[in-house]
């Protein structure tokens, strides 16, 4: 790919300091898996030791630790997703316009895929779906 050089795309310091908030994260979300799976194992070892209501507030529990694990690892996948971007030079790219997305955008969400405007594309597109 060519290299553009167009105003609303990352100067290589917003690249650098992106990538390393990308590479904090997925630090971050590998250790709460890890966490995660390692109490899961530890409760399940535990498990049936008590009356039904010691039984319900388990599976109270154990399906929100599967919740939070669920959306740990997609995040997760985003994150290297967005890892994989940077070193094929596609990083900070709108998926579906391949416009630049803004700096602003990626520092709160440095993993999103799409800029504010196709993002709410989508979403227009998904409601207009939902209600026919």
């Amino acid at each position: 790919m060519a290299a553009r050089t167009r105003e609303k795309d990352l100067t290589a310091a917003q690249v650098k300091e992106l990538t390393q908030a990308l590479a904090t994260k997925r630090e971050e979300l590998m250790d709460a898996l890890k966490s995660r799976r390692s109490d899961s194992a530890k409760q399940e070892t535990q498990r049936g030791t008590g009356d039904e209501a010691d039984q319900a507030s388990e599976d109270a529990e154990t399906a929100l630790e599967t919740r939070l694990m669920d959306r740990d690892a997609k995040l997760l996948r985003e994150v290297e997703r967005a890892l994989d971007k940077v070193k094929n030079n596609t990083y900070g790219l709108c998926e579906g316009t391949e416009e630049p997305i803004g700096y602003a955008r990626l520092k709160l969400r440095p993993w999103t895929r799409y800029s504010v405007t196709y993002k709410e594309e989508l979403e227009r597109e998904q409601k207009r779906q939902g209600e026919g």
